[in-house]
């Protein structure tokens, strides 16, 4: 490590001062992998409903945890489980049927770089303690069984050939195999492991997850150690400044963050955090795949770009979930989305990477539309998430003599006039179908601050009291 280079102590006030990189703020959009022995049954319930779930995990939509809740004897994941594989049937012997044989992990950075993201997290090991690597802790692991492979080594190799950010996933607390934690021969495994991940693979982005998402209802961090081991993963970085961690470390404090980000899952911030954050969510209603999702089960590429524009306004990320199947293919109705978010993001990226959020994160047009503002040098975007018919009126901007304005993807000029506080831009009539339209005006104008305009500043005692889906 060069000598100029920061080293960060096991303390919060160490820890508080490192920063996100930039290229992470820059970079907007992520694909997770949830992928393993989970893979195989690729079953949960469907359509549950979030006052269905129960505290013994009798019904939840997340197929990643069928280990944990087939033990529950009168849960879905139980009865499904004997009906389909018999009482006798343990989980482990679902080993053996997890090949892996299809995978390759350049065609999914592939598809992922057609996607238009930018960084990718694989799981490396789940609630079921099955690693993906050759850990020296355990023989359950991708290695000695199953694939008999690196799994986590060809992806990380994989995503750097292919200039993606590399993340690894690595459950904190979450382990079916031990349900006695946090204790001190736990914790020292969970470092074990994990500083052989760090050593081994240096991730740009180490995706810990803990408990819970809700930061008041975590185990206080002191339990995992957690500030010993993010200090060994900034300082055993080649440069610490360029990596990140999440925030499912433990509880810091009263209302403290510990961690550079936050991770909120299936939810989106109603206003612009004091410090930045990260969707996480599945295209579906699970993260590992689930063989009972239909088409319906899955948001449409449209809302799932009305949901990367929202977090971008707000200051945020999308942190998009794939679930492939055993082999290690990713089923095409996944696929598919991904690529129509491609697609919208080859014309409309300009609005996306590389911004950051405006004074006022969104708006409605006079007549309606809902809109998403973000920044970039002296631009402001306007992006519209439904079609525009003609004439639209944004309330509250008031744009300078100079001003230029231009649909991206286009070369024309749109016509525009000052009528009081409204923008007025005349918008062609034979415009293409698209999930959302994308315009920039420059230089970036005045907002003029009201009630409707002013943006909400959510602090961490704001997000305590949230509805946050927790990740299990």
């Amino acid at each position: 490590m060069e000598k100029d280079l920061k080293i960060y102590e096991p303390t919060w006030d160490s820890l508080k001062q490192h920063q996100v990189p930039a290229w992470f703020k820059d970079s907007k959009f992520g694909i997770f992998i949830h992928w393993g022995v989970f893979s195989v049954p690729a079953w949960a319930p469907v359509d549950c409903k979030l006052d269905m779930y129960s505290r013994l995990y009798e019904n939840h939509p997340y197929a990643e945890i069928y280990m944990l809740c087939m033990k529950y004897k009168n849960s879905p994941f139980w009865e499904h489980h004997k009906k389909t594989y018999g009482g006798d049937f343990h989980y482990d012997d679902f080993i053996p049927m997890f090949k892996a044989e299809n995978y390759n992990p350049d065609a999914w950075a592939s598809l992922f770089k057609e996607a238009g993201a930018k960084y990718s997290v694989l799981v490396s090991k789940h609630s079921d303690d099955f690693a993906l690597w050759p850990t020296a802790y355990s023989d359950r692991n991708s290695v000695n069984m199953g694939p008999q492979r690196d799994l986590v080594g060809d992806f990380g190799e994989a995503m750097r050939r292919n200039n993606l950010k590399m993340g690894l996933y690595y459950t904190w607390a979450f382990n079916a195999y031990y349900s006695h934690y946090p204790c001190f021969p736990y914790t020292d495994y969970l470092h074990g492991q994990a500083k052989e991940l760090i050593n081994s693979y240096n991730p740009d982005l180490f995706w810990a997850d803990a408990e819970y998402a809700v930061p008041e209802q975590r185990i206080p961090s002191e339990a995992w150690k957690s500030k010993e081991l993010i200090s060994y993963f900034y300082n055993h970085a080649k440069n610490p400044d360029e990596v990140l961690v999440n925030d499912r470390w433990g509880r810091e404090g009263s209302d403290r963050l510990l961690g550079d980000y936050m991770t909120p899952e299936y939810y989106s911030m109603k206003g612009i955090p004091e410090f930045y954050w990260e969707t996480t969510r599945g295209i579906g209603q699970s993260f590992g795949y689930n063989q009972e999702e239909t088409e319906k089960h899955y948001e449409s590429v449209k809302g799932l770009i009305r949901l990367l524009v929202d977090n971008v306004s707000k200051n945020g990320n999308l942190l998009l979930n794939v679930g492939p199947k055993a082999d290690g293919t990713i089923p095409e109705i996944q696929a598919a989305r991904l690529k129509g978010m491609g697609r919208w993001l080859a014309v409309n990226g300009e609005a996306i990477y590389g911004t950051r959020h405006w004074v006022a994160p969104e708006a409605k047009t006079v007549d309606g539309i809902d809109v998403r503002f973000t920044l970039k040098n002296n631009i402001l975007y306007a992006i519209l998430l439904d079609k525009p018919a003609g004439k639209v009126k944004l309330n509250s901007l008031y744009a300078k003599e100079n001003t230029q304005i231009r649909i991206l993807g286009t070369d024309g000029l749109l016509q525009w006039k000052q009528n009081g506080s409204n923008l007025e831009i005349e918008f062609p009539e034979n415009l293409p179908d698209s999930e959302a339209y994308s315009f920039e005006i420059t230089p970036e104008p005045y907002c003029l601050l009201n009630n409707e305009t002013m943006p909400k500043k959510l602090t961490v005692h704001d997000l305590q009291h949230m509805a946050f889906r927790p990740h299990w």
